[in-house]
């Protein structure tokens, strides 16, 4: 099993064509892209976090199909576009506004919005976003997950690190100013 990050797939969503200047003629065809590149990566056994907006102006008929033509065991960290009928799908679990998971030894924390600090943050865990489409810059610890930012496809935990050794280094604003790390 794999596990796999995405978000902002905004299925159903035509304006978010227009938004995010995404390559698409459609909604038919973007969500069919979606789809397809989503399958393409992600297995029948492999793990899906979304971190949030999978749906947005799609009737629930249109978001129930679409989550059941892709593949994986898929969880959600709840975003804006959220609503009842993307909630009250079979996610593998409740959704969650916040989750936490280990990956290849790597602590990972999730939210829909970028976070500047986390719960070990200290202890190298990073943080994976979505919401900004892009417009909101990774840094070596924390990054954006979304379908703008990866080829609109889900990515793996390999891939997000390498994207990250090659970003700023990520500021501890709660460290120590005078450099001492006896207070960690």
């Amino acid at each position: 099993m794999t596990i796999f990050w995405t978000s902002d797939t905004h299925f159903g969503h035509a304006n978010i064509i227009r938004y995010c200047r995404r390559p698409f003629a459609s909604v038919e065809e973007m969500d069919a892209t979606l789809v397809t590149n989503w399958n393409a990566v992600v297995g029948p056994g492999d793990e899906v976090w979304h971190l949030g907006d999978f749906a947005h102006g799609a009737d629930a008929r249109h978001v129930r199909s679409v989550f059941h033509r892709l593949n994986g065991v898929k969880r959600l960290v709840v975003g804006n576009h959220d609503h009842a009928d993307t909630l009250a799908l079979p996610w593998a679990e409740p959704p969650t506004h916040l989750a936490t998971t280990s990956v290849a030894g790597v602590r990972v924390v999730m939210c829909h919005y970028g976070l500047r600090v986390w719960p070990g943050m200290r202890g190298k865990a990073i943080a994976l976003y979505g919401h900004s489409h892009g417009r909101l810059p990774g840094t070596s610890a924390t990054l954006d997950v979304g379908v703008d930012c990866w080829g609109f496809a889900p990515v793996g935990i390999d891939a997000i690190r390498r994207r990250m050794r090659t970003l700023p280094n990520h500021a501890d604003p709660e460290g120590d100013p005078g450099g001492r790390e006896d207070d960690r």
